[in-house]
């Protein structure tokens, strides 16, 4: 044990901490000495030490030290997750003796307090510190769910009733549902939309005060339904009824509509398009079955669906934000019938946001990006409501798509593997359509190699179509680094790639490609780019000084045009699609 101050990395402690564990756990083991050897543990080794494998006599010990560690924790901070306490420390290793999880989570920083928040008066500064703290507040949170899935039910239960209850439970639902055991999942999605009834009820009392009625009036007419409103939730209803301004109370008008907004684009956002969620840089892995996330979204759908009465049109020239519409998507998508009612709820709001894109305020026009996707989702809501209704057991996403030759690539990118295969099913021989299919694998980010060979074989020439997809893929596919990742991965994962198609793909995305073993290139790039230099070591320098990019009109440049210029001595040529 006196070898514990020398251990200064946590890979190097953990070959000897069952050792030194199992000395502090031994009855035998004086407390006095158990006792002054934690007290010289850095956190990191005291996380160690409190593996589930720890003695309950140790853990104990373990608990009570980071109990006094943690004694004096202030609110949350964001220089908290730069500097954590010592309970962020611990969670932050895993798993943990139930004992040293406990006392670390009870140690946790508290939710920030908005009385402490010192801003000297200033409004914008101090709402800028407040949500700076919220925002670091949930990142806590999210790394210790991250870090700790078994506990994920045993968090739930003791953050209710404390400041916590909805940061986990949003946390769980909105940042890593695919890690959450599926009844606990559902269970979760149900008590979320439970709230809903809450927001028509702000919004039935906003909207009655509006037309005359005072407060009192209010409160009397709704008095049942308020008393079940927390004390929280009534302060704050009063305080909307009670202001001279309407500005606040407006904005309580439609309060269904924005809790709907919001839980779209945030909380319910994978939920509603699991294939498209990620896990990092990867597919997330669901635990719960692709029949129950549909029986969730369904759900969504229909709760979603009772904000449409309580929508109303913006102000004149007022920007326009694709959440606003994002939900209605997601409404028609996912909603088992659009019933009449329901198209009459929406044809306003699509004829809203049309308007809104056409006369926008002169000056402040709609970003680019805003505009495209705002278009795409008004054009997927607008084929639901004017086709029919899919087959039993249909998409109704693949409904949406509309006609082969006016459905784009981020459309086919949208929908899952299934959905596409419908849509290609009933459009047979489309070469075309397939092309942008094959593009999709690409822009969708999740597509395997095995989903690209299934549309791949739907083409009429199979084994060249790829290379003038690849030689115009600026045109073709465009977008960001990861577009040309995916498709440069996709092409070097088939069996036979012929050397001119490695030669036309993007040289910085080919010549980062990997091979069968980490840090090593991919065995095709490395013969064509050997086939082309030879032993020309000039022409190796050469290459070697390429203006290939990873953004930017340089990584358009393809592999084989720089073996070229590398070799020839020529000047190197302009990205494809320049002037």
């Amino acid at each position: 044990m006196a070898d514990l101050e020398a251990e200064k990395e946590t890979y190097h402690l953990e070959d000897g901490i069952p050792l030194v564990a199992l000395a502090l756990g031994h009855p035998s083991c004086p407390a006095s000495l158990q006792e002054t050897t934690l007290k010289r543990c850095t956190l990191k080794q005291l996380a160690v030490l409190g593996s589930p494998r720890a003695s309950e006599q140790l853990a104990g010990a373990i608990a009570e030290e980071l109990r006094i560690r943690g004694a004096a924790t202030p609110p949350m901070t964001p220089q908290l997750l730069e500097i954590p306490t010592p309970a962020q420390v611990v969670l932050r290793r895993g798993p943990l003796h139930d004992l040293v999880f406990a006392a670390a989570r009870d140690t946790l920083p508290a939710a920030p307090d908005p009385d402490e928040l010192d801003a000297d008066g200033d409004t914008k500064e101090w709402l800028r510190r407040y949500k700076g703290a919220r925002a670091a507040w949930e990142n806590m949170w999210r790394q210790i769910l991250e870090r700790h899935p078994e506990r994920h039910r045993e968090l739930v239960r003791w953050a209710d009733g404390t400041d916590a209850k909805w940061t986990v439970r949003n946390e769980l639902l909105g940042s890593l549902p695919w890690a959450v055991e599926p009844g606990l999942l559902a269970e979760l999605a149900a008590a979320d939309l439970e709230r809903f009834p809450r927001e028509i009820l702000v919004a039935e009392a906003c909207r009655m005060r509006r037309a005359g009625s005072d407060e009192q009036q209010v409160l009397a007419h709704f008095a049942k339904e308020l008393s079940a409103l927390t004390d929280e939730e009534q302060i704050d209803l009063s305080v909307a009824l009670g202001r001279s301004s309407t500005t606040l109370l407006n904005r309580r008008c439609h309060a269904p509509v924005t809790w709907v907004q919001r839980a779209a684009s945030e909380t319910w956002r994978h939920l509603l398009n699991p294939t498209q969620a990620k896990d990092g840089y990867q597919q997330a892995h669901w635990r719960a079955p692709a029949a129950e996330l549909s029986s969730l979204a369904t759900m969504f759908a229909e709760t979603a669906a009772r904000a449409l009465p309580f929508w109303e049109p913006k102000q004149r020239y007022s920007t326009i934000n694709p959440s606003e519409v994002a939900w209605v998507r997601e409404l028609v998508v996912h909603l088992p019938t659009v019933t009449d009612d329901v198209k009459a709820g929406i044809r306003p709001i699509v004829h809203d946001a049309r308007g809104r894109l056409r006369h926008h305020h002169p000056a402040f026009p709609p970003r680019q990006d805003h505009r495209r996707e705002l278009e795409e989702i008004l054009d997927t809501i607008e084929r639901v409501l004017a086709g029919p209704p899919p087959s039993v057991g249909g998409d109704r996403r693949s409904a949406a798509l509309g006609a082969p030759d006016k459905v784009t690539v981020r459309e086919l990118a949208g929908v899952p593997a299934q959905a596409l295969s419908n849509y290609l099913d009933r459009h047979t021989g489309n070469d075309s359509l397939v092309e942008k299919a094959l593009l999709a694998c690409a822009a969708s980010g999740h597509r395997s190699k095995d989903d690209f060979e299934k549309v791949l074989r739907r083409h009429a020439c199979p084994d060249t179509v790829l290379l003038p997809l690849t030689e115009s893929l600026r045109q073709n596919l465009g977008g960001a680094p990861t577009w040309r990742e995916a498709w440069t991965r996709l092409v070097l994962a088939r069996t036979e790639t012929q050397q001119a198609l490695v030669r036309a793909l993007p040289a910085w995305s080919a010549l980062r490609a990997r091979g069968d073993r980490y840090g090593s290139a991919h065995p095709s790039v490395v013969a064509a780019v050997r086939e082309a230099l030879g032993t020309d070591q000039d022409a190796w320098n050469r290459f070697a000084t390429c203006p290939a990019t990873n953004s930017g009109p340089g990584a358009w440049l393809r592999l084989g045009d720089l073996l070229d210029a590398a070799v020839t001595r020529a000047p190197w040529p302009k990205p494809p699609g320049s002037r």
